[in-house]
């Protein structure tokens, strides 16, 4: 197996490639050819795919496209790549499973598949959004508290004392540091200090996870996040996090997240390029996890059918893969509104279908911190149904077509809802008792489709 540091060694023996030649010519032209030979093609119809072949197209086009294509290096302007042995051993010496967390609060995270009828498990938090350092602790208790929620992935801090964090800057720094011990907090006061993190999400280069490394607020057995930049790239700040992480004993949880409409092509391309980014991650950073979060270049969410359609079809092709693959959740709008709670839905029950585990939700397209921990615990809820009442991918599509219709026609300019500490209390983190009647009324609905909660 590689390390990261042998990458960056690979790199700088590359092939130079001009950034816009690799993203034009050496991805986008190359995918589009993949889905050809492949035959790929997405189904506009039903953003549930039931098609038991796409797994296996997708996977074999991934595949090839990480073996041809490589890693870009974006500081080096050159690409590091993989003989086929080398990303095949990738997979093959994969984790299936891993137990995340601590004594009374460590749980399963396993290579879950289509039609697996154990629940999924669940990450909830924030996951990334800004969110304004007095309000950090109560939004991640609210989290934390929730039965169902099985590790903690929160927002970041993007000003301290008063200073905007700046990568690479002592902001920077400050903030990782700050974020680990508010959610250290959070799990200690909610009575789970073993809950798995992951963490470092104040990070804008490196600093901040090294920073939260260094204190010892970032534990082995915790994790931090690893992107694969868009699209097949990444850069000194990914590997020097990666290579510090296997050091630490800290995971690598890989963010996977094609634009939908940008270098990655359609929903189509974007499958193929999840793979591909998948495998890279494991070769490059020897990712523990990865989380599979598809980007629509103007709808933006997760929920759009465009996106769900990618996250299922990732899931298929992971019967060909193997590993614990994540769905993050990322709905457009926000708190105090229904729409908020269908997109939830639809996506959770496409995910938890395809054999995927939970991340979020994260609402108001992860700009801004208007949700709290009520809606992961509806997230979990609707993951467990699916999983306990066998619900399939061909019995998903009418209920997820149906809930579409209910938010579809407005992601393009959606309402972000209210902040959390104007529907939640945040002095005792729980939501105002007309927000649980919104859930409580979304959720007998919910029931009437055949998802019993």
């Amino acid at each position: 197996m590689l390390t990261p540091l042998q990458v960056e060694g690979r790199a700088k023996l590359g092939e130079y490639v001009e950034q816009k030649k690799f993203d034009l010519e050496l991805v986008s032209r190359r995918v589009a050819e993949l889905e050809r030979e492949h035959g790929v093609a997405y189904d506009p119809s039903c953003p549930v795919s039931v098609d038991g072949g796409l797994g296996r197209s997708v996977f074999e086009a991934g595949f090839e496209l990480a073996l041809e294509v490589g890693l870009y290096v974006v500081e080096e302007s050159r690409v590091a790549r993989f003989a086929e042995e080398e990303l095949r051993e990738a997979l093959a010496s994969a984790r299936r499973e891993l137990v995340l967390g601590r004594g009374l609060d460590a749980r399963l995270l396993w290579a879950r598949l289509p039609g697996d009828r154990r629940r999924p498990f669940v990450f909830g938090g924030l996951a990334g959004t800004p969110v304004p350092e007095e309000y950090f602790y109560a939004t991640a208790l609210s989290y934390a508290r929730q039965p169902l929620v099985d590790a903690l992935d929160h927002g970041s801090i993007q000003e301290v004392s008063g200073v905007r964090v700046k990568a690479g800057a002592p902001s920077e720094a400050v903030a990782g540091v700050r974020e680990l011990l508010y959610l250290r907090r959070a799990l200690r006061d909610s009575g789970r200090p073993g809950m798995h993190l992951l963490a470092g999400e104040s990070s804008v280069s490196s600093v901040a996870s090294l920073a939260a490394m260094s204190a010892g607020l970032l534990l082995e057995g915790d994790a931090q996040l690893l992107p694969v930049l868009n699209e097949l790239k990444t850069d000194y700040s990914q590997l020097t996090k990666a290579q510090v992480g296997l050091e630490k004993g800290v995971i690598g949880a890989a963010l996977v997240d094609p634009i939908v409409g940008g270098f990655a092509r359609g929903p189509a391309g974007s499958a193929v390029v999840s793979v591909a980014e998948t495998i890279l991650a494991l070769a490059a950073y020897r990712a523990g996890y990865v989380l599979i979060h598809p980007t629509h270049i103007v709808k933006k969410a997760t929920s759009s059918a465009e996106c769900i359609w990618v996250q299922v079809a990732v899931g298929l092709a992971n019967e060909h893969m193997r590993l614990p693959l994540v769905a993050d959740v990322w709905p457009a709008f926000g708190l105090g509104t229904r729409e908020y709670l269908y997109e939830v839905a639809a996506n959770t029950v496409a995910a938890a279908a395809a054999g995927l585990h939970l991340l979020g939700p994260v609402p108001a397209n992860g700009t801004a911190p208007n949700g709290g921990g009520l809606e992961a615990q509806l997230m979990a809820e609707l993951g467990a149904a699916v999983a306990s009442q066998g619900i399939g991918l061909s019995d998903t599509c009418a209920i997820v077509l149906e809930l579409y219709k209910r938010y579809g026609e407005k992601l393009r300019s959606p309402s972000y809802g209210k902040p959390f500490w104007e529907v939640y209390d945040p002095a005792l983190g729980e939501p105002s008792a007309e927000w649980v009647e919104v859930v409580r009324s979304v959720r007998a609905e919910l029931t009437e489709l055949g998802l019993g909660l």
